[in-house]
């Protein structure tokens, strides 16, 4: 990161943040995701058809980080159960950790925050990290979204769930 705390290395390389084993304190630098939602985002729901969005209320700057998504840690095998029933119920909320291998996914239809909530777009504004902090397990990492450009104020969030 750089001292305005944005993300500084290309979309597909991962972000290790300082952990309890650093010797810095908790307003290192380094640690950016692990501080949590900073801006004030809003879920509303779209005009177009396509249910609940998120906007933010204050502009973004390009590089930074936005939020976190989160939810259950379920195996694959366990997602392509819920996958199923999901699709017959019209939403599903699967986020495949598949850095390194595709093992675990990430279901936020139960548990999560803000981010069960962002929209896909062809176009998006934001960009998917892979962020390790406590846990160096690859087949674990945190996905974190970053600003891929600056982000007006009242703008709807989103990003691409067929990211490469």
């Amino acid at each position: 990161y750089n001292e305005a705390g944005q993300v500084r290395i290309r979309a597909g390389l991962p972000i290790y943040e300082c952990n309890s084993r650093c010797r810095c304190g908790a307003d290192c630098p380094n640690r950016v995701v692990q501080r949590g939602i900073r801006y004030d985002l809003c879920i509303f729901r779209t005009g177009d058809g396509r249910g609940w969005g998120v906007r933010t209320l204050q502009r973004i700057r390009k590089n930074s980080f936005v939020m976190e998504y989160v939810g259950e840690i379920i195996t694959s095998e366990e997602a392509e159960r819920r996958g199923q029933v999901y699709d017959r119920q019209g939403a599903t909320y699967l986020f495949d950790l598949d850095y390194v291998e595709d093992v675990y996914t990430v279901d936020a239809a139960h548990y999560g925050n803000i981010s069960h909530f962002v929209n896909h777009s062809c176009d998006p504004n934001l960009q998917v990290y892979n962020v390790f902090i406590e846990n160096l397990d690859q087949r674990l990492p945190r996905i974190a979204l970053f600003a891929t450009r600056p982000i007006r104020a009242g703008e709807e969030l989103t990003f691409d769930y067929n990211m490469h």
